[in-house]
């Protein structure tokens, strides 16, 4: 039996050297093909990212969805789907994608905040809140303090929109520190502290407004509004003249003409702004087709002339007849905005 011959070097060398070939051509083909599939997901990751900023959830989900399916490893991809699943009504879908995501990074800012969403979709309040708090104290790439801004100031809007006054007001008080120095984001803090039933604080926070813009007008019609509100019309018109509003203004320097709550008013001249007052309310509930009983009675009551000096308790007898005609407008009178606000200081509202 002849002997096998055994492979020269040459032939082992040559024999190693196509192996490496091949090994070098199978990863270059294998990198090639993963930058082709990178190039691709992300290719439909930025149509799809366009889409939705765009309004287009639909579309944006199909685009984001090729995306996802291309690249499962990515964190954008997979957030982005889920806003659009989330955008376009997806709620069952949009909630199982972040619950992988939370599993994945419980303390993500941006996962935490689309949960918060979904569940205000789904009418879950508290847990929709919990969610935002998760966010603002969450992990944000990059700027994460202007983050905790923006979803603070989504939360506020969320509580103002509900009509949630305590909430807002607890909220509000840990978001002004945050929100100082950036005076479009105090604006908002203000109207905010105004709705939440703190006009004072929203009267501070003009204050600081007008020190840091003086030349903007906006400001000093903010604090007008809310000097108006508290019942400093001084300080209401004043403000007013300064934002260039002089119907504003106006109604500020005649609702304080006619306040009879000045405590150094005499009693002529209390008893003078009652009988004022009565007679405007009188117009306005007869004008309405209100109670004509006691329309009778005011008109009785304005046509006595009290005998010898008037009194403070006189002044009171026609503000409280007052106060009974204004309680007697009908639902769908519209009275003067002076009229108003004098009767909401009247009744102490």
């Amino acid at each position: 039996m002849p002997a096998t011959s055994k492979p020269g070097i040459g032939t082992i060398v040559a024999i190693g050297a196509i192996i490496a070939t091949v090994w070098a051509v199978d990863i270059f083909l294998a990198r090639t093909e993963t930058r082709e599939t990178e190039t691709e997901a992300r290719h439909y990751y930025e149509s799809g990212a366009g889409l939705l900023k765009a309004g287009k959830p639909a579309e944006a989900i199909e685009a984001l969805n090729h995306a996802h399916t291309l690249d499962r490893d990515n964190g954008d991809f997979s957030i982005r789907l889920a806003e659009a699943l989330l955008a376009g009504g997806k709620l069952s879908e949009a909630g199982e994608m972040l619950g992988d995501l939370l599993e994945r990074g419980p303390n993500d800012g941006e996962t935490n905040l689309l949960e918060a969403r979904l569940m205000l979709r789904e009418k879950n309040f508290r847990e929709a809140e919990a969610y935002y708090h998760r966010a603002i104290f969450g992990i944000w790439p990059g700027n994460e303090e202007q983050h905790r801004v923006d979803v603070r100031e989504e939360l506020a809007q969320v509580l103002d929109q509900r009509g949630d006054k305590q909430e807002l007001l607890s909220e509000l008080l840990e978001f002004s520190p945050e929100a100082m120095e950036n005076a479009a984001v105090e604006k908002k803090v203000a109207r905010w502290y105004v709705d939440a039933g703190s006009p004072q604080r929203a009267a501070a926070v003009y204050k600081s407004l007008i020190n840091q813009e003086p030349n903007d007008k906006s400001n000093f019609a903010g604090y007008g509004e809310v000097e108006l509100d508290l019942g400093n019309y001084r300080a209401a018109e004043s403000a007013f003249s300064k934002a260039g509003q002089d119907d504003r203004a106006w109604v500020a320097s005649e609702v304080g003409a006619l306040d009879p709550t000045v405590r150094t008013l005499s009693s002529a001249e209390k008893f003078r702004r009652s009988e004022r007052i009565l007679e405007m309310v009188r117009d306005t509930v007869s004008q309405c087709h209100g109670d004509p009983k006691l329309v009778a009675e005011a008109n009785e009551t304005l046509g006595k002339k009290p005998r010898g000096q008037v009194t403070n308790e006189v002044a009171e007898d026609r503000l409280s007849l007052a106060g009974d005609l204004w309680d007697a407008l009908p639902a769908d009178c519209k009275p003067d905005e002076v009229l108003r606000l004098v009767m909401n200081k009247v009744n102490g509202s």
